[in-house]
């Protein structure tokens, strides 16, 4: 039986192209258009908050279902999103969800508790 190696540049292009994905949002971006950015380029909201208190819950009622948490006081929240298999979170700061600025994003799954 021969054994074939399998090229090891083609291996790094794989896993090259699934962390050079391209997201339309920049730093201090506001939150509500970097969503809408996302949403068209096909991003989908990836539900992860099961609860029934707090901000999160909330703002899962008035249509954001990628929320996954969210800090007391100033309010630093992380969203997440989904395309092609790949997960997207973006943390955006803010008091109310309009005045909410992206300040990082990361190709990361939400861990599940």
């Amino acid at each position: 039986m021969e054994l074939r190696k399998l090229p090891v540049g083609l291996l790094y292009v794989v896993s090259f192209s699934v962390q050079a994905v391209d997201v339309p949002i920049k730093e201090g971006m506001p939150f509500v258009s970097a969503r809408k950015a996302l949403i068209n380029s096909g991003w989908k909201p990836n539900p992860t908050y099961s609860g029934e208190f707090g901000v999160e819950s909330v703002l899962v009622r008035k249509g954001y279902p990628e929320i996954e948490s969210c800090t007391e006081g100033v309010r630093y929240c992380s969203f997440n999103y989904v395309k092609d298999g790949v997960c997207l979170g973006v943390g955006a700061v803010g008091e109310e969800i309009k005045g909410m600025k992206v300040y990082a994003w990361a190709f990361k799954c939400p861990g599940k508790e």
